[in-house]
């Protein structure tokens, strides 16, 4: 048996995953040159370029993106596009990483690792593994996504413009999402930023096409929801997270947002 070798500190015991689940991955192309519009799903949501050219517009910043990108987005941000070379395609995986915080808005888009497509087609194999033993093929996945994560380097993102108004916006939402158990009114946006109402107003309206207070509610809910389907946590809990003091409340708005009561959503996600 090998000796361990010495070291100056122990290290500190590692926790669990960052990532609580994986609820998409695919390949998908586009052969036609067509204008696009989406928003990307709850959690974290991360594309590989593999073919084509896209203008790329989300949350006020501009893009041209081109085969190699990667492309992060961060829980309901709203995207329009165009695409301006075809055959256009992408590798996409979904994931929830409650503590896991985005890469700031400089990073969001940047040339991949190289080894990156044959992650992403590693990954791919093993969601796809449908007939493996549901544990093993639960181990293959996290691992590879995870391989993914640790192999993304941040080497400074690419060129892009974004509009001040945004800007204001983003800075706004940041700050408030520090604590979201807090409550949120226009009042406190103002006294935070020193800006107006309305200038606040055009500013999440430029970032992503809402009101503010509609925009925190979504971002609420959001969480919300990878809370509901990825954790063990109380309803109660959750509600608190979110700045609800009576869980049948949150229930309500829960089932406005989504279309299914919280209980109900944690069960079709087992």
């Amino acid at each position: 048996m090998s000796q361990r070798q010495p070291v100056e500190r122990e290290p500190s015991p590692v926790g669990s995953s960052v990532v609580h689940s994986v609820l998409l991955v695919g390949a998908y192309d586009q052969s036609h040159k067509v204008q696009f519009e989406a928003s990307s799903l709850p959690g974290h949501l991360i594309q590989l370029m593999r073919t084509g050219v896209a203008e790329h517009r989300v949350g006020g910043r501009q893009y041209i993106i081109s085969p190699g990108d990667l492309l992060w987005y961060h829980e309901d941000e709203q995207m329009v596009g165009e695409v301006l070379e075809t055959p256009w395609s992408w590798y996409s995986v979904n994931f929830i990483a409650p503590t896991l915080p985005p890469p700031p808005f400089e990073h969001r888009v940047r040339r991949a690792h190289p080894a990156a497509y044959e992650h992403f087609a590693s990954l791919l194999d093993a969601w796809l593994d449908i007939d493996a033993d549901p544990a093993l093929r639960e181990i293959r996945v996290h691992a590879r996504l995870l391989t993914l994560l640790a192999d993304i380097e941040d080497e400074g993102g690419l060129p892009f413009r974004m509009d001040a108004s945004a800007r204001l916006w983003w800075d706004i939402e940041g700050e408030l999402r520090r604590d979201l158990s807090q409550p949120v009114t226009l009042c406190r946006m103002v006294e935070m930023s020193g800006r107006s109402a309305m200038t606040i107003s055009r500013a999440c309206h430029e970032a992503v096409g809402l009101p503010p207070l509609k925009r925190i509610k979504q971002v609420k809910m959001s969480l919300a929801r990878g809370l509901v389907r990825s954790s063990d946590l109380r309803m109660g809990e959750i509600a608190a997270r979110i700045g609800y003091s009576r869980v049948h409340e949150f229930s309500r708005d829960y089932h406005r947002h989504f279309d299914t009561t919280p209980t109900n959503d944690r069960m079709s996600a087992e």
